[in-house]
């Protein structure tokens, strides 16, 4: 791994730190927090080998919190199915494709979604259309996932449309992002992306992530369902600005 000066890593610990409460508070946001500030000092293929460890923690600890993987899986299993098929296209890609113009197509749908529901709170997907909507969250998100660990913004958008309810959203959102990085895990090692020599950094990586985390969900705790949404769409909006800008530099 390349030496990092005092002043990156503590940017980096920061980032991890911001991360992980991002996640606390929204049930997501670790990777799209994180990732971007990450690889402005390291390469990207080094970035998601060292941030999965962290991912697949809090994601594991945020599936079995909640006690809605049961229902979450009797609704959401079709899409659950074709997101794990499509990760390892997003992967083939990380190694082979520049994700640039994909990226910004990305941010620029995230962003228009999200601004769009902070306007008109009551939009929702309607039952009939539930399970094709689903499917094509599930194969977006699993193609980013595999790109670079970022599958949560196609999955967040269906999951706003369809109004669940707060802890069932960060439920929801921990086992689809298992769904996303068990199959992910396998495929990166056997691409050469993760390695044995990001293991030590990924798991000291756990210790500004569960710190940020842990203040995280203590806010969560102390914020109503409407706050929530308001919150959790600005933040998509960012995420898609954010995307944006990582496509176009």
């Amino acid at each position: 791994m390349p030496d990092l000066t005092l002043p990156a890593l503590t940017v980096a610990v920061l980032a991890l730190a911001f991360g992980g409460f991002a996640k606390g508070v929204l049930g997501v946001g670790l990777p799209m927090v994180a990732i971007p500030i990450l690889s402005t000092f390291l390469p990207i293929r080094d970035v998601v080998a060292i941030i999965y460890f962290p991912i697949l923690a809090t994601n594991i600890w945020q599936a079995f919190a909640g006690g809605y993987m049961t229902a979450t899986l009797r609704r959401f299993w079709p899409m659950l199915l074709v997101m794990m098929a499509t990760i390892w296209l997003g992967t083939l890609a990380l190694v082979g494709l520049d994700a640039g113009l994909i990226s910004i197509l990305l941010g620029i749908a995230v962003a228009v979604f999200a601004a769009a529901s902070l306007a008109n709170p009551r939009f929702r997907i309607a039952p009939r259309f539930e399970l094709a909507a689903s499917l094509l969250a599930g194969a977006v998100g699993g193609f980013f996932g595999g790109l670079a660990l970022i599958g949560g913004p196609p999955v967040i958008m269906l999951m706003v449309a369809l109004h669940l309810k707060k802890e069932e959203f960060i439920g929801a959102m921990g086992l689809f992002y298992l769904a996303m990085l068990i199959p992910a895990g396998f495929t990166l090692t056997g691409l050469g992306v993760l390695e044995m020599r990001h293991v030590l950094p990924g798991v000291l990586s756990l210790l500004p992530v569960f710190a940020g985390l842990t203040l995280g969900q203590w806010v969560r705790g102390r914020i109503d369902q409407d706050l929530f949404r308001k919150v959790l769409l600005a933040s998509m909006v960012l995420i898609g600005l954010n995307l944006i800008r990582r496509g176009l530099f």
